[in-house]
């Protein structure tokens, strides 16, 4: 019997192995009810083709589509982003909601009081007011942009080793980074190493809905959803200021990128 049933071992294992690439699993971190595939890269056939509505993917692992034509590069680029955009596009949505239902209770409970100090200091609010103002929606187009510009559209080696699509740089030595090559004011510099592209967009996401920096943008999605608009107010995000705006207008112009702010889960 041993060699039977250590036979069924390994086709059981056989089968965990094969199906290990594609792991559904509930994003317990932010208690979402969303129900995320979580799969790695190997090549570029790997990436599943846009539909509408997007499969929740979450890409663990990316590859260099450097060396792919322009046009597939740019389709590739948009349909390993797009997922991981508007899975976390809805999660923040969730964490909104919760909020508002928070706000229409006379007494919280201990742990309602306890997500809501959280979430406080993540956005380094002091109200619940100014924390719903901070928890903006963008449009799919202009992350596109950014993501494109920032990672040359998939090729830059921190968005390959690091996962890093929007240039953050990391200030901790406790959490995950890599090295630039070139230094800044005789120093190193480092950028964040995030474990999927939907932790960089959460994280992505994050910044500009708290501090002074973007808080005109904040102001201006209450207005707007068109990105065309809206990327007036990212000037602050890149030291090229003004050409940094230019560019962005460019890239959504050219690549016709607002026909994905109607794509959805």
């Amino acid at each position: 019997m041993y060699p039977q049933f250590q036979k069924f071992l390994l086709f059981v294992a056989f089968l965990m192995f094969g199906f290990g690439a594609l792991i559904q699993i509930a994003d317990q971190r932010n208690q979402s009810d969303i129900s995320i595939t979580y799969k790695a890269l190997h090549s570029p056939a790997d990436i599943i083709a846009l539909t509408n509505p997007v499969m929740p993917i979450a890409y663990t692992s990316v590859i260099s589509l450097k060396a792919l034509p322009v046009n597939e590069k740019k389709e590739r680029f948009i349909a390993m982003l797009l997922p991981a955009i508007l899975i976390s596009k809805a999660k923040l949505k969730e964490q909104k909601n919760r909020l508002n239902h928070l706000l229409d209770k006379s007494q919280l409970s201990s742990t309602d009081q306890a997500w809501l100090n959280q979430q406080l200091s993540l956005y380094r609010v002091d109200s619940a007011t100014k924390l719903s103002q901070s928890m903006i929606e963008l449009p799919n187009s202009l992350i596109l942009a950014q993501a494109a510009l920032e990672t040359g559209w998939g090729s830059s080696r921190f968005f390959i080793q690091a996962l890093n699509i929007f240039g953050v740089w990391s200030f901790d030595p406790t959490e995950k980074r890599i090295m630039a090559r070139q230094q800044r004011k005789g120093k190193s510099v480092y950028l964040k190493r995030y474990d999927s592209l939907l932790g960089a967009i959460d994280d992505y996401q994050l910044t500009l809905g708290k501090g002074s920096a973007y808080q005109a943008l904040r102001i201006a999605t209450q207005q707007t959803q068109n990105s065309l608009q809206l990327l007036q107010h990212l000037g602050r995000y890149s030291e090229l200021g003004d050409i940094y705006i230019q560019r962005l207008s460019t890239v959504i112009r050219q690549n016709n990128l607002r026909q994905y702010d109607k794509y959805q889960l």
